[in-house]
């Protein structure tokens, strides 16, 4: 599947299950829907780990400055604490 973007990915994902919920569909269209909806899912994943990646947070350090900081995904308190959510 040639390379698009997530916004368009994601579209077209929810016009397939659309279709597969309308249930109107051959077994022979079903799959084939399905097949699709599976590589389209796989696709905007992808797509939302690449950006994941990318993102970087402002934080001050120590002494007031700003920085740059992986984002981190890790769910924590209102005090910073990481939660252990797994």
């Amino acid at each position: 599947m040639a390379k698009i973007k997530f916004e368009e990915a994601l579209k077209d994902l929810e016009e397939v299950a659309g279709r597969l919920e309308q249930g109107n569909l051959s077994l022979k269209d079903t799959l084939s829907e399905y097949e699709n909806g599976i590589k389209l899912y796989k696709q905007c994943t992808a797509l939302l780990a690449d950006a994941e990646k990318k993102i970087q947070i402002l934080m001050k350090d120590e002494n007031g400055e700003l920085c740059a900081k992986d984002f981190d995904l890790k769910p924590t308190h209102a005090d910073g604490a990481v939660t252990d959510s797994e």
